[in-house]
């Protein structure tokens, strides 16, 4: 699990980019959402213990992770946007780094190079970067970390990995694990989040689980707009809305579209969510 107690951090001195973040991350697959500038990747770097908060704890499985102790590390992965390629191939990258891990498969890996499209072989500074991003994508998913972080994955992908993505998240992960996904690409994972955090100017704006979101909210498509619409969309076919879930219906969290609500009535939607537990 990880834990954050009233975390702040900033690179300039008087300018948090987010002051008071406090978290607890279970099992499960979580979404981090936020626009460019939200602090998103900062956070990740402070999971993992590779900055240091100006204010507050970070925990992972009770243990400071800028220790850098390495039985913790080898409990969890973070996948940044970019990194600097290695001039060998990923099944060499594979076989030297993946001793360290020792819920590792081969099996997983070579299917996951299988579904992603990509030659195992080839040196990885002399791919493209969609190539390397699915490369190390197919690494990553197959050390079965207990935790996985991985920060903006389906930039560089086409639209054929992104859902061969989605596959090997639903077969990778179990319900013992914790995936972390920072994006600004919702719909990517529509149907597969089952928490959702969204940073906003400064703040937390909203940390709920999926069940949690359509128990308050409702998430309709209509021809004529609601009166007591929270945040709609206009279409060719009439209008996306979110409504309060006065009656308790069932329904599915539209995210990308809980995401722009939240952006531009942050306070309309955490009103409906003062008095429910994460």
């Amino acid at each position: 699990m990880i834990q954050t107690e009233n975390l702040s951090y900033g690179y300039k001195p008087k300018q948090p980019i987010f002051n008071d973040i406090s978290l607890q991350i279970g099992a499960g697959i979580y979404g981090l959402l936020g626009e460019n500038g939200a602090g998103k990747t900062t956070l990740l770097h402070l999971l993992c213990g590779l900055l240091f908060p100006q204010q507050g704890t970070c925990l992972i499985d009770g243990e400071n992770p800028a220790l850098r102790r390495p039985q913790l590390l080898t409990r969890y992965f973070f996948l940044p946007e970019e990194m600097e390629m290695p001039a060998e191939s990923i099944r060499q990258f594979a076989r030297k780094h993946s001793v360290f891990y020792p819920l590792f498969s081969q099996r997983d890996f070579e299917q996951n190079l299988e579904e992603l499209r990509v030659d195992g072989n080839q040196e990885l500074s002399a791919i493209s970067y969609g190539q390397q991003k699915k490369a190390m994508l197919a690494y990553v998913l197959a050390l079965h970390t207990p935790l996985t972080l991985l920060d903006e994955p389906t930039n560089g992908l086409d639209i054929s990995a992104r859902q061969a993505l989605k596959h090997i998240i639903t077969r990778s992960v179990d319900d013992e694990s914790t995936l972390l996904i920072s994006t600004h690409q919702a719909h990517d994972f529509e149907n597969l989040l089952e928490h959702l955090i969204i940073l906003g100017e400064g703040e937390m704006i909203l940390d709920q689980s999926i069940d949690g979101i359509s128990e308050r909210l409702l998430f309709v498509h209509t021809d004529s707009l609601p009166r007591n619409s929270i945040y709609s969309e206009q279409s060719l076919q009439g209008y996306f809305a979110i409504l309060p879930n006065t009656e308790g219906q069932e329904n599915t969290p539209d995210i990308e579209l809980l995401y722009k609500a939240m952006l531009q009535e942050p306070e309309m939607i955490k009103e409906l969510f003062k008095d429910r537990k994460v």
